[in-house]
């Protein structure tokens, strides 16, 4: 598309330049001469005073926010209200903060020291286990329980019911719901890396915040003393509990160790230990198991040899043997027998066949199936030998130990012996740790103190107004350029001078505003084509002889054939031709209208006043020209009109019927304006275009997309037409710069004594 775009700007600089030249057709441009033709015609917009290349322009950004005005004020001030609504309505919160110190972990007071200890701080770990006691459910429940916040509006329910409320089931239910409460509303951390925990509490009454806070540290110390007590308790409890469980190990220990020395004595019988005579026995045992694991392994491997060997397993002594395989072998060779027969008797076809097969089959899986089980119980008996054998040796590795215990004996006698006197000696210990846990009962040594108690706030915590303010007035600002930046984005129609030279690539020839946005918020009362003669010194009528100027005014050979076409309908095509066309006949120029879009023929329709159109029947050759031209009934313009397309359906504008009758009124006229079809549908707009001497291409502004006009550009240079150049039309000029700052109604309100509207 940028390809294309380049090829048009130098075509139409190849035939509107300012030197009179004999080049009048479109010359296929190399990409060094289509660089020069675009750097020669684009100096005025690439090369502005002041501009860069790099950055956007900021007149263009204004131009574009001052176009969204409305949409921008419409998000930002959606964003702003919503700001003010939160910090207006949300209900104010205080936050009071409190702080407990932990203390270091301290010997103990009763225990005697060996020399001077260093005080240690606590570790970062002891202090987060720490800070998620003071933050557990127990804490929460404790200051719940003890200011009454299951009847404060702001945590509790005091609307419950006082049925409901005495019962112990709904009123943990409250406490609960309240500590939940509680929990959002109270925020505990440690203070950097010291020993000191922060408790910050909010709640909607400043006193309740202060009261929240320091609650939460007493609660907190509270906890851990009932722990420190509950634990000696326990720790007591249990020591005075094993110390009569110590005293009667010691006593066992004493009463196993002379136990130990019968139980071990040396008793013989016939010259030998029962020890001795145990093992001699296994010994026995263990060889004949060794014998018949031999047998039962040579057995298994004589199997599995013949299994190799192949024939499945048929001639292994044990199937040979097995009554069940050799009635299988029976039915076997019965069903081959009776299989034979068939084959003989019916040949190998017969569903007879097929059936004794299946049985054969069957038998000789049952088979198959047997020697595997037979195979398988070799496999038994192996496993089976092995186990007896294991077994066997275990119990002689046991009768073993026990000839070796008899020779350690004395041995034992003296680990028995270390054992009872620990015992002694444990149990001493216990003794000396009950009565020192007796003479520490009554000692307070706390783990944490109170740091600091919470002050009542005088100021609210949240909402930050200031900060709602700042941080929604930013984004507000940011999400209105961004709603605009997008809008702009999503807007694919032509509105600025910049679309039509940068992103159209194409001449600017100027803009036809609405006429209503030219009255200052009067409202119209005749159409734009009466307007332009009832009020020949308006903003409208000025546009239109500015297109008149830069269509005509254009180097040495002033085109006379100026055809007006669109992309599509309803783009102001038809008004601007009848406008421009009374324009030009009110300047003097001798000029007439011809109506080629003979479909629909909307300026027919407009100007004839219920007159016949007849120039069909000059297009056919059956009338002339001076029979056909009618003139306007408002100014001295020539009119050359239709009133209905022709019947017969032939092409009336077909290059060899119009191009005589444009080429005879090229010498009646000054000027020849042609109101054309769009060029996108028909057809009969191009072959029009292509005997003009000059084509405006014209575009309704806001409306017409870019790719559409880039699509009726690209028709009309293929067709070999002479477009000069692009205009906009019913462009609302009450929009700040609504066509660009570079065009004249960026400045519209400084001529506004020139114009009278």
């Amino acid at each position: 598309m940028a390809d294309s775009r380049s090829s048009r700007q130098f075509s139409t600089w190849l035939r509107f330049r300012p030197e009179g030249s004999v080049l009048e057709m479109n010359i296929p441009a190399s990409s060094n001469d289509s660089e020069t033709a675009l750097d020669e015609t684009q100096t005025t917009s690439d090369v502005g005073v002041g501009n860069s290349n790099l950055l956007p322009d900021p007149r263009h950004l204004l131009l574009v926010l001052w176009r969204r005005l409305w949409l921008f004020l419409l998000v930002a001030g959606g964003i702003i209200a919503a700001v003010v609504a939160y910090a207006t309505l949300t209900p104010k919160a205080y936050t009071a903060t409190s702080s407990v110190q932990i203390e270091a972990p301290k010997g103990d007071p009763i225990q005697p020291r060996d020399g001077a200890t260093v005080q240690q701080a606590p570790s970062s770990d002891f202090i987060d286990t720490q800070i998620l006691v003071l933050d557990s459910n127990a804490v929460r429940v404790a200051v719940v329980r003890a200011l009454d916040l299951t009847n404060d509006p702001e945590f509790g329910d005091p609307g419950a019911s006082q049925s409901t409320a005495n019962s112990d089931e709904a009123q943990n239910r409250r406490v609960l719901s309240a500590s939940q409460k509680l929990g959002g509303a109270v925020t505990v951390r440690r203070v950097g890396q010291t020993s000191l925990i922060e408790i910050a509490a909010s709640s909607l009454s400043p006193a309740r915040a202060a009261q929240i806070s320091n609650e939460f540290g007493q609660q907190y110390l509270n906890l851990i003393a009932e722990n420190k007590h509950r634990q000696e308790d326990l720790s007591s409890a249990q020591v005075d509990g094993r110390l009569d469980k110590l005293r009667g190990d010691a006593e066992r220990a004493d009463g196993d160790l002379q136990r130990y020395k019968i139980a071990n004595g040396l008793m013989s019988a016939e010259g030998a230990t029962m020890a001795e005579q145990e093992t001699s026995a296994l010994n026995q045992q263990i060889a004949a198991a060794r014998a018949a694991l031999a047998v039962s392994q040579g057995r298994l491997s004589a199997a599995r040899e013949q299994v190799k060997l192949g024939g499945g397993g048929g001639n292994v002594s044990s199937a040979l043997n097995s009554g069940t395989i050799g009635a299988l072998r029976q039915q076997e060779a019965e069903s081959s027998r009776t299989l034979a027969q068939l084959r003989v008797r019916y040949g190998s076809l017969h569903p007879s066949i097929a059936q004794e097969e299946q049985r054969l089959a069957d038998v000789r899986r049952q088979i198959q199936l047997e020697i595997d089980r037979v195979l398988s119980s070799l496999e038994g008996e192996v496993h089976v030998a092995q186990s007896n054998l294991a077994s066997l040796v275990g119990s002689q590795q046991q009768s073993r130990s026990r000839l070796a215990g008899n020779a350690s004996a004395q041995v034992g006698y003296m680990e028995l012996e270390r054992k009872a006197t620990a015992a002694r000696t444990i149990y001493e210990a216990f003794l000396n740790r009950s009565k020192g846990a007796a003479a520490r009962d009554g000692i307070d040594m706390p783990g944490a103190t109170i740091g600091a108690n919470a002050l009542v706030p005088t100021a609210p915590s949240s909402p930050n107004t200031k900060l709602a303010y700042l941080v929604g007035t930013a984004f507000a600002l940011l999400a209105g350029l961004l709603a605009v930046a997008v809008a702009e984005f999503l807007d694919g129609g032509i509105r600025t001078k910049i679309d039509v030279e940068k992103r159209l690539g194409a001449r600017y020839l100027g803009a036809i505003p609405d006429v209503e946005s030219t009255l200052g918020g009067l409202r119209i009362t005749e159409p734009p084509q009466d307007y332009i003669v009832s009020h020949p010194l308006s903003t409208f009528a000025e546009a239109l002889r500015s297109l008149r100027a830069t269509a005509t005014l254009r180097g040495n050979r002033r085109p006379k054939v100026i055809a007006l076409t669109s992309a599509l309908p309803r783009e102001g095509k038809t008004t601007t031709a009848v406008c421009l066309a009374r324009a030009l006949a009110m300047s003097g120029a001798t000029t007439i209208l011809v109506d080629c879009d003979l479909r629909r023929h909307s300026a027919s329709d407009i100007v004839l006043d219920g007159r016949p159109g007849r120039l069909s029947e000059v297009l056919a050759g059956t009338l002339s020209v001076e029979a056909a031209v009618l003139t306007d009934t408002m100014t001295d313009l020539s009119l050359l009109c239709t009133s209905e397309a022709a019947a017969e359906g032939r092409d009336l504008l077909a290059p060899e019927l119009i191009g005589p009758l444009l080429a005879d009124l090229r010498t009646r006229y000054e000027f020849v304006i042609i109101d054309t079809a769009p060029v996108l549908g028909i057809a009969d707009a191009r072959a029009v275009a292509h005997q003009a001497d000059a084509v405006i291409l014209l575009a309704r502004w806001g409306q017409t997309s870019l790719r559409a006009a880039d699509t009726a550009l690209d028709l009309l240079i293929a067709s070999q037409a002479k477009v000069i150049g692009v205009a906009l039309t019913m462009v609302d000029i009450r929009k700040y710069a609504s066509t660009g700052h570079e065009d004249l109604y960026g400045y519209h309100k400084k001529f506004k004594g020139y114009y009278v509207n």
